[in-house]
């Protein structure tokens, strides 16, 4: 499949309640303004039977972003555990504050409502924070541009145990990349008050202008209802905008990669993709 990264794409949150999600996107982290729409997928189909649902889903732009690959060659950070607890998979949100300012100013917002820094070094350049009992999604705030040989974009990150295999599947059948991969020691690494070295392999490439979707389920079973129930509220998956969503859909069945849940009404497909790299794709015929 080709894909355009013009077109652009949305990260996709699974919540059960809008409103506290809402609360801090916008409040704490600044994220926003979101608009919200009710979906009334009446046609919605999963793995070829009929399943109706009502979606709830909030909307806010993100601007240019991109995904990342992370690969832990040395040391134990918090990407080491998810892959042994969870497997690969996506793992946080990033958001490039342009500012020292800006980046403190988050923090505090943060702390405020008492979620603090758990990873990265925090004081001078990057850190996790403790923000998934709220949306399921951790989030990592970062000061600047240009850290990691990044373009000073916001980011999608995945924690993966071969990145070159990933991204063979990822630009061979997805049309995704160019990645552009670097290996990046980080000494001293603040781990819930420890200080640990650790070495990463990190692989970015574009995904376009992109939105951030949480999206509540109101009637109907989905397979954002499944993960809720399986795993609690987070990022399900990664959709990706395409000219010809039937064309595109063709070509990934010959390929071997087939649509899991479809939605007529919305013209969307989740795409049946975490054998590797541990993420459902999806894809959205765009105008």
């Amino acid at each position: 499949m080709q894909n355009a990264a013009e077109r652009g794409s949305s990260v996709g949150v699974a919540v059960r309640d809008l409103e506290p999600v809402l609360e801090l996107y916008t409040e704490g982290l600044g994220l926003g303004p979101f608009e919200i729409e009710e979906i009334d997928a009446r046609d919605a189909r999963w793995n070829g039977s009929p399943a109706p649902a009502r979606l709830r889903v909030a909307s806010a732009p993100l601007g240019e972003c991109e995904m990342e690959l992370i690969e832990v060659e040395k040391g134990r950070p918090p990407h080491a555990d998810f892959l042994d607890e969870r497997g690969e998979g996506m793992n946080h949100f990033n958001l490039d504050k342009r500012t020292a300012e800006e980046y403190l100013a988050t923090l505090g917002r943060l702390y405020g409502r008492a979620i603090e820094p758990f990873w990265g070094l925090p004081y001078n350049s990057f850190c996790y924070v403790e923000s998934e009992s709220v949306g399921g999604v951790t989030f990592e705030v970062m000061v600047g541009s240009g850290h990691a040989g990044k373009k000073g974009y916001n980011h999608l990150g995945l924690v993966v145990a071969d990145t070159e295999r990933t991204i063979d599947f990822y630009t061979r059948t997805l049309g995704l990349g160019p990645f552009r991969t670097g290996v990046f020691p980080t000494p001293r690494g603040l781990y819930r008050e420890k200080r640990i070295e650790c070495v990463f392999k990190a692989s970015f490439c574009d995904i376009g202008e992109t939105r951030l979707r949480l999206i509540q389920v109101l009637e109907g079973h989905t397979p954002l209802t499944e993960q809720l129930e399986a795993q609690g509220e987070g990022m399900h998956h990664l959709c990706v905008n395409v000219g010809d969503l039937d064309a595109c859909l063709s070509e990934l069945a010959e390929a071997g990669v087939e649509a899991t849940w479809s939605c007529p009404e919305t013209r969307t497909a989740y795409l049946d993709t975490r054998a590797v790299g541990g993420m459902t794709f999806a894809l959205s015929e765009s105008l």
